[in-house]
């Protein structure tokens, strides 16, 4: 009888649950205020934006669809780095590690998803992470809408030189994505 039983359950379409994210999070000045509260839960004690307008080689990125997000952008640092429970909060829609902790601003899992209203696929550096989301999941090569993004150690990894394009928009804020970088800079 066990085997008579298949795997059902309820899913998520990410893209309408983002969707749904967006209407509640209005375009404008909310999406800097998400930014700065995750930096506030990272413990940073500084915060700089910084508009690039540079728009910089698409030949050495993951695929060839990459190369329309390799400028102009909105870059954010922050002097946190994330831990692993960061890591997995942020990878969890309305689902976050941080509901418990009650010193934490963002502890509903839905405010870093206004970064929606910027880009499609939104990135970032952490430690010695290079993280890269796609929920449309069709720019990334080999990813699936159970997981959605990539993510690599660059330091035990390396992406330089074969990924050296992917990584310029990172060099900002003195992320070389060869080496530690003590700091998170989306």
């Amino acid at each position: 009888m066990e085997h008579a039983w298949q795997d059902f359950g309820q899913k998520v379409d990410l893209t309408a649950r983002l969707r749904e994210i967006l209407i509640n999070y209005p375009e404008g000045t909310s999406i800097l205020k998400e930014i700065v509260q995750n930096a506030d839960d990272a413990k940073a004690t500084t915060v700089k934006f910084c508009l690039d307008h540079n728009s910089y080689p698409a030949v050495s990125v993951l695929s060839p669809a990459m190369g329309q997000f390799q400028g102009p952008a909105l870059l954010s640092f922050n002097d946190g780095v994330f831990n692993e429970k960061d890591f997995e909060s942020i990878s969890r829609i309305g689902d976050s590690k941080k509901r418990e902790q009650l010193g934490k601003t963002g502890r509903f899992g839905v405010g870093f998803n206004a970064i929606y209203h910027l880009t499609d696929v939104p990135s970032f550096v952490s430690g010695e992470h290079l993280v890269i989301f796609d929920p449309h999941c069709k720019h990334l090569p080999a990813i699936s809408a159970a997981n959605p993004g990539k993510k690599i150690n660059f330091v035990q990894h390396g992406l330089q030189p074969s990924l050296a394009h992917q990584a310029a928009p990172y060099q900002h804020f003195g992320c070389n994505t060869a080496s530690y970088y003590p700091g998170t800079l989306f």
